[in-house]
């Protein structure tokens, strides 16, 4: 047994990372690291007691080249009698229409690809083959962008049921072991191309470090993050107990109670950011949380932009973070035909005609139920904008939908989203919130309307 197998399985033991009749799933890329890998768990599937199987993702990134991955690890399988799936994915396309970078696209696939594998192929664990120059690498990425102790506690051993049992193992070990066992890997001639910041650090900044300051840096900084790491739990714990008293999550939106000024300043940063990184799967830089602290003492409407394609914004108890929202103009008008629905940014509005004995009035503001004697088809949907105004249910005389809506107590942050149903020129909902008295059904009413907003 070499000595980087002893390291590993060492590694293995101390974070308890496999166990008796374990199925792990492999992310195979077909490079060094994940083939090294597989020639691992293969040789000791026997010590460990676990079945194997692996799953290829075809990034169609680089032509014959991913194609030519992909036949590598299907045949490599075979040759070792193991469980293949490989799937294909256009991920630059993915990107371009998430606007992510390539980077980013690709990771996000490959974990929702692996998660989803995890379940077709019964598997109980997912092994990727990140290595202790991978740990390296994301140690450092984090300390420059300035994120918190998380970021600094690297690539975690083990999160949910993916482990990662190679991180104590170097890449140049590695690859020595490959060459010496004439074992066979593919080589992504993207890794050389320095205009990615990861490759940056790997192909430039870590080998000067590494031969001017510390040739033994990527075990010092995998200790440092792993002092980190249970530094980390502890402060957790801490914020867990305050997050509880002034954080809540409603729906795809997280909110912070003002009142989080009351606790240590120190703190309130650490609340922050870690409420936020949980909520949204995200890290976020130094400046974030520190322009959302600073957002507490600004006026009711004020917004931030944040990293991650988050916004935070001051309502009157509370700030609101969210996902930003592609905002059509204003003056943007979708017409409704009846019996039909409509998509209107992230709302579905709708109108169905009914018998007036289907009529049924419950306490939801969501379902309307009007009038549609004098209904002209089709209707129109649109956002609000200054200066409309309606006859809201119940009142007499017009009254501008800003104050209404103002009355109504919707979040500023939200406002200017709230929208408006008209028939001829003439708003008869503020959907969501009260129709017009113009289509209220009365005895004399002939056909009724459900209108519904979600």
């Amino acid at each position: 047994m070499s000595a980087l197998e002893q390291n590993i399985i060492k590694f293995i033991s101390d974070n308890k990372l496999i166990e008796s009749n374990d199925k792990l799933l492999l992310a195979l890329s077909g490079g060094a690291d994940s083939v090294f890998a597989l020639t691992f768990l293969t040789k000791f599937k026997n010590k460990y007691n676990i079945q194997i199987c692996a799953l290829h993702i075809n990034h169609s990134l680089r032509g014959d080249e991913s194609d030519g991955d992909e036949k590598f690890c299907r045949k490599l399988c075979n040759d070792l009698n193991i469980e293949f799936y490989s799937k294909k994915v256009d991920v630059k396309s993915i990107a371009e229409n998430e606007k992510l970078s390539i980077e980013e696209a690709a990771r996000n696939i490959r974990y929702e690809k692996l998660d989803e594998y995890l379940k077709i192929s019964n598997s109980d664990k997912i092994v990727t083959a990140h290595n202790l120059d991978d740990n390296t690498e994301t140690v450092l990425l984090n300390l420059f962008r300035g994120t918190g102790l998380k970021g600094l506690s690297g690539i975690p051993v083990k999160r949910n049921n993916i482990i990662r049992p190679f991180l104590s193992a170097g890449k140049s070990e590695i690859i020595e072991y490959l060459d010496e066992n004439n074992i066979d890997f593919r080589v992504d001639s993207t890794n050389k191309q320095s205009e990615f910041k990861r490759n940056y650090l790997r192909n430039e900044i870590i080998p000067k470090i590494r031969e001017n300051i510390n040739p033994k840096v990527d075990g010092n900084i995998l200790r440092l993050s792993q002092i980190i790491k249970n530094a980390e739990l502890v402060l957790n714990d801490l914020v867990i107990e305050n997050a509880s008293k002034f954080i809540s999550s409603i729906n795809t939106e997280l909110l912070i109670s003002k009142e989080i000024k009351t606790i240590p300043y120190h703190l309130i940063g650490e609340v922050i950011r870690r409420s936020i990184e949980e909520k949204f799967s995200v890290i976020i830089d130094y400046d974030d949380f520190i322009n959302v602290q600073n957002l507490i003492d600004l006026q009711v409407g004020s917004k931030v932009d944040l990293s991650q394609n988050l916004e935070a914004v001051s309502e009157r108890e509370y700030l609101l973070i969210r996902k930003k929202i592609k905002a059509e103009n204003l003056g943007t008008c979708i017409e409704l035909y009846f019996n039909s629905e409509i998509k209107y940014g992230e709302r579905i509005i709708g109108c169905t005609e009914i018998n007036l004995d289907e009529v049924q009035y419950n306490n939801s503001k969501d379902v309307e139920f009007i009038n549609a004697d004098d209904l002209v088809e089709p209707l129109v949907v649109r956002r609000w904008k200054h200066g409309d105004k309606f006859n809201p249910l119940g009142l007499k005389g017009t009254k501008n939908v800003s104050d209404f809506l103002t009355e109504n107590k919707v979040p500023a942050s939200s406002k200017n989203e709230r929208l408006v149903l008209l028939n001829k020129n003439r708003i008869i909902w503020v959907a969501g919130y009260r129709i017009d008295e113009s289509v209220k059904i009365s005895n004399r009413t002939k056909k009724a309307m459900k209108l519904w907003i979600k």
